[in-house]
């Protein structure tokens, strides 16, 4: 019959898992296809920072437009 696992074991393979978790993975923008490690997702699109910040700054948008968003009033 197959063995159990030791406490050791299972602590190891928790660790293993968890730093699995913490490892930055690499992503392609939705926007203009380039490979990145740091990204943002907005609206369930994975954005490069460039790509993010372009369509922050873009029409429609708060940061976009001077003297809105910004609770005033």
């Amino acid at each position: 019959m197959g063995e159990e696992e030791t406490e050791l074991e299972r602590r190891r393979r928790w660790i293993e898992r968890a730093a699995a978790k913490t490892r930055p993975k690499t992503v392609r923008c939705a926007k203009c296809g380039k490979e990145v490690d740091e990204f943002m997702e907005i609206a369930g699109r994975s954005l490069c920072l460039d790509c993010y910040a372009i369509e922050e700054m873009g029409e429609g948008s708060a940061m976009g437009m001077p003297g809105e968003g910004s609770g005033g009033g």
